[in-house]
């Protein structure tokens, strides 16, 4: 079935997908955001930032490594945080139970554990104008 709807158009080819690209999902709470920049063969750098409310939030810098739907993710601009998550060609998805050094990146109140985002721009160029709050540029040019 799910080979008869890729087919038809109706859902992407994840294999010929890029994770390279922007990432979001509105809330109530605010708008979360997710970029990676570069490419399945060299890697990726990504940058997050996952909002609960005005002064709420997670947001951290780091790599990703794809292989197939599986992301591999390491967070590292503070404690290492390291998970794997889900991508369909539309949505990236990270598991509900991440490792307690992913509370790093949070404040109190804010987790990463089953956050989601979903591809609204795909290439390096869009990825680079992904804003977060804390850290200027999620995905910079270098």
């Amino acid at each position: 079935m799910e080979k008869a709807a890729i087919e038809a158009g109706v859902i992407p080819d994840v294999r010929n997908v890029s994770l390279s690209g922007a990432f979001e999902r509105q809330s109530d709470l605010g708008q979360d955001r997710f970029c990676a920049v570069g490419n399945d063969e060299a890697g990726y750098q990504i940058g997050l930032l996952a909002v609960f409310g005005p002064d709420s939030k997670c947001e951290g810098l780091g790599a990703a490594r794809r292989l197939g739907e599986d992301v591999e993710i390491v967070l590292d601009s503070e404690q290492r945080c390291g998970f794997t998550a889900s991508f369909d060609g539309v949505s990236l998805r990270f598991p509900g139970n991440l490792p307690e050094s992913c509370a790093s990146y949070c404040t109190p109140r804010a987790v990463l554990d089953g956050v989601s985002f979903y591809l609204v721009g795909e290439g390096d160029a869009v990825a680079r104008s992904t804003r977060g709050r804390e850290i200027d540029s999620l995905c910079p040019s270098g």
